[in-house]
Formats: structure tokens, C-alpha cells, sequence
């Protein structure tokens, strides 16, 4: 009977009762900027950005100054919503928003992970022991990675329980960190170092192995963010260079990068859009100096992260 009924629907030019199929990656990415295009999405941040992500109910958050979260809107504006002392990096944990705090040797033992409750508007110091805390990424296996980029300049884990452990040392100055598809690699990036490389590190039961170098750069530049796209190719937020570069990722003698684009000046950290509103084929770039947060197109959507 249904296959009659869809026949009388194309004789008598009747809508179709099929979904539309769903869109290939080349259809998600057909109305977006081309890689590189770059515009200012919001701005007036007087002290600065550097943390950013996206909820997966597509809310787009920015750790700004010493002390506000903000949560930036499509048309740009934007609003406190909690205040983390010293928040620099942020990621979606479970159903919280972890905000990386640093320390700095002030005394304060606020170095560690604040939780943000978004809809309270309410933060609360989850974890401390951690220094210089910056960058923070969910793993595969639901954990929170910290990594201290000038204290210890180790790579921590912090579970749900609120234990705090060492999961790499060996990577100088770690800062911007995400995951291959697959979760069998994390890739990681150097800010202070001359060379800076971008690392991968193989994963085998949520433990790391040895880094291996696969790009570097020289001075001038300091690599700070990171985001992975679909294709695996990780883009990094290149701070002093104010530019995003793009790493086809491999060994030494297979991986590559070049610049997708330049005029993000002091480029913090870097999110592809998520959600209604935003353009899933695009990055949002904080800057740590300026008062901006800016779009470029990059040409394929986002990768896998986890939450």
C-alpha cells in the first residue's frame, strides 16, 4: 500500500512522504565562508579572550579577563554568566562547563578546575593542584585533560570524582590539545619554545605513550589553541603570529602545515561552530590581547568531541 501511495504522489505531483536525505559534508559546508574569509563575529571584551566552546545544545561561551565567563550570541553580543577567578581554557564536561584556572604562584591555590552550572549562572572550584592550568579537553573515556603550560608543564588528568593525576610529562610548554577520530591519537601543541612543535601522542586504555614531534615552528609565532576538523586535519591557533595554521597530520617525515588565514591577531584558542545559529563549517577564534572574537570559514566541518 505505501509503495502505491508514494506512486500516486509523484503521478499527481503530490509532496513526497520520504525524509530528505541527510546532508553529505560537501552539503553542510555549501553556504559557508570560504577557508580563510575572516569577519569580527562580536567585540568590546576589554580584558581580552582566550577559552572558548560550544555546548552541544549549540551556546557558545569565552573565558574573558581575570574574572567573567561570557556567553557570546549569533548576533554578537554578549553577557557574564559566572566568574571564574584567572579562567583561561574551557570545555564541555558532562553536563558543566570546566573552566582551567591558573595560579601563577600567587599563594591563592585556585590553580585547578572550576565547574560552571550555564542555566544557574553559578561556578564552583572543583578541583586545585594544578599551576598553570590552560587548556582543557574531554577524553574518550570521560575524563578531563589540563595541560600546565609554564608550572609544571605536565599533562593532567582529573576525573569525575574529583582525583587529579599526572597523565604525560615530556612535552615542553603544553598548551591547545584534541583528539583523532578514532581517539587513538591526541594531538598537542608547544606555546613556549623555539622550536614549538605540534605533537601527536598514541593512546592505548586511556594511557599515553611517547610523543612524537610531527611540525614545528620558530620564534615569533607561539602556538597556542587547537580544534580538529573532520578530515583530521588539526588547526592551531598561532598566538603571536595571529594567523590559523593547518596540520595534515603524521610522523616527522609525513605531516605538513600551511596558513588557512591570517588577521586573527593574538589568537587564543579556536571552536568550530555547533548548534542552531552558528556555521558548523567555520571557526570562532578568541584574541587573547584584543577586544574581539572573530569568524573564519575553514572549509570542512568539525571533528569528533567528546563531551
Amino acid at each position: 500500500m505505501r509503495r502505491l501511495i508514494l506512486l500516486f504522489a509523484v503521478l499527481l505531483g503530490c509532496p513526497s512522504t520520504e525524509p530528505d536525505p541527510e546532508p553529505t559534508p560537501a552539503d553542510l559546508c555549501a553556504d559557508s565562508p570560504a577557508a580563510g574569509d575572516l569577519r569580527v563575529l562580536a567585540t568590546g571584551f576589554s580584558g581580552g579572550t582566550e577559552g572558548i566552546t560550544f555546548s552541544p545544545d549549540g551556546r557558545l561561551f569565552v573565558t574573558s579577563g581575570d574574572l567573567p565567563v561570557e556567553e557570546v550570541l549569533p548576533d554578537g553580543s554578549h553577557r557574564t554568566i559566572a566568574e571564574v577567578p584567572r579562567g583561561v581554557g574551557l570545555a564541555w564536561w558532562g553536563d558543566k562547563l570546566a573552566v582551567a584556572a591558573f595560579d601563577s604562584g600567587l599563594g591563592d591555590d585556585i590553580g585547578g578546575v572550576w565547574l560552571v552550572d550555564v542555566d544557574a549562572e553559578q561556578s564552583e572550584l572543583f578541583v586545585t593542584g594544578i599551576q598553570d592550568a590552560n587548556f582543557a579537553a574531554v577524553t574518550p573515556w570521560g575524563t578531563l585533560l589540563v595541560s600546565d603550560d609554564t608550572g609544571t608543564e605536565d599533562i593532567f588528568e582529573v576525573t569525575d570524582d574529583g582525583d587529579v593525576s599526572v597523565w604525560l610529562s615530556g612535552i615542553p610548554s603544553p598548551n591547545g590539545m584534541g583528539f583523532s577520530a578514532d581517539g587513538a591519537w591526541l594531538y598537542v601543541v608547544t606555546t613556549f619554545g623555539a622550536p614549538a612543535p605540534a605533537w601527536r601522542v598514541p593512546i592505548s586504555g586511556g594511557t599515553a605513550g611517547t610523543p612524537e614531534a610531527m611540525v614545528e615552528w620558530g620564534p615569533g609565532v607561539a602556538p597556542d589553541g587547537l580544534a580538529v576538523g573532520a578530515s583530521g586535519n588539526v588547526f592551531v591557533a598561532q598566538n603571536v603570529a595571529g594567523r590559523i595554521d593547518r596540520v595534515v597530520p603524521g610522523s616527522a617525515a609525513e605531516a605538513t602545515w600551511d596558513t588557512l588565514g591570517d588577521g586573527t591577531a593574538w589568537a587564543a584558542s579556536n571552536a568550530f561552530g555547533v548548534g542552531a545559529g552558528w556555521d558548523p563549517c567555520s571557526m570562532y577564534i578568541t584574541s587573547l590581547f584584543g577586544e574581539e572574537v572573530y569568524v573564519m570559514g575553514v572549509g570542512e566541518a568539525g571533528g569528533t568531541l567528546w563531551r
